[in-house]
């Protein structure tokens, strides 16, 4: 009778101490499970962080590379090289696929950014020293934007604004307020200034080595033939006069009578 129950009872007290020695070590494991979570979120969001600013490293290498060509053409030396001047496209952010070490790939991506950026450094070195040699050329090419505003309509085929089918752009159509300044995107002379059909009052100024610029749609002029303008002179005032849907500067780059992409000789 007494023996019975005791088993019982001995039985129900060692389930007890296991129970609540289970429980307390339980407590524990959420804790640290708890801790673990926190420092992982802590270092996911770090990683992004590092990912995001290499990602602008990699963009501002693609800016000096991009810069760097357009020095190249206004000094007639087109990069050779497509690793440096004429490449754009900056070196690719490391992947997540399972199996890589995450510590290897932010290694080779930096030394392939550090490599890319040393080597951009020394071609704009390089193109800066050619530039100082050849300063009245570079203030007599075309590489001032002619007005501030924002480009509505690029150089080459488009969709007529005029109406149905397309056309193609001389130049580039810059969006400003009627009656913005308008500056000599370069040095040279003033070889016409009047008015034309379609272009409405004009400036057209001609540059060395057989460069035109044609500044169009205008308000009003301050020019006028035969006169030398500096890089950077006023020259005119917005308009919107000739064939025209709104206000806006019509701004195009000839060379030898052809027009060409006035975006390969501006520099941003």
């Amino acid at each position: 009778m007494f023996l019975a129950p005791a088993l019982v009872l001995l039985t129900l007290a060692s389930a007890g101490a296991w129970l609540w020695r289970f429980e307390a070590g339980y407590e524990t494991l959420a804790a640290r499970r708890q801790a673990a979570l926190g420092r992982l979120v802590a270092q996911k969001a770090a990683a992004m962080r590092l990912r995001e600013r290499m990602r602008l490293l990699g963009e501002e290498a693609g800016r000096i590379a991009s810069f760097n060509a357009k020095l190249g053409i206004m000094l007639d030396q087109p990069a050779s090289d497509p690793g440096t001047m004429g490449e754009t496209r900056a070196p690719r952010l490391p992947g997540t696929a399972m199996g890589e070490a995450l510590g290897r790939r932010l290694f080779d991506f930096l030394e392939a950014l550090s490599g890319r950026m040393a080597r951009e450094e020394a071609a704009q070195q390089e193109l800066a020293r050619s530039l100082i040699d050849r300063k009245l050329e570079f203030l007599a090419k075309p590489t001032l934007w002619p007005a501030r505003g924002y480009v509505t309509s690029g150089f080459g085929s488009r969709r007529s604004p005029f109406g149905r089918g397309g056309d193609f752009h001389n130049g580039v159509d810059i969006k400003v307020p009627l009656g913005s300044p308008v500056y000599a995107a370069g040095a040279g002379r003033v070889v016409e200034a009047g008015t034309v059909a379609g272009y409405g009052f004009i400036v057209i100024i001609a540059h060395d080595y057989g460069l035109e610029t044609v500044y169009a749609h205008l308000k009003k002029f301050d020019v006028k033939v035969g006169q030398e303008v500096k890089r950077g002179q006023l020259i005119a005032q917005s308009g919107n006069s000739g064939r025209s849907t709104g206000a806006h500067l019509h701004y195009e780059v000839r060379a030898g009578g052809t027009p060409i992409n006035p975006r390969q000789y501006l520099l941003d």
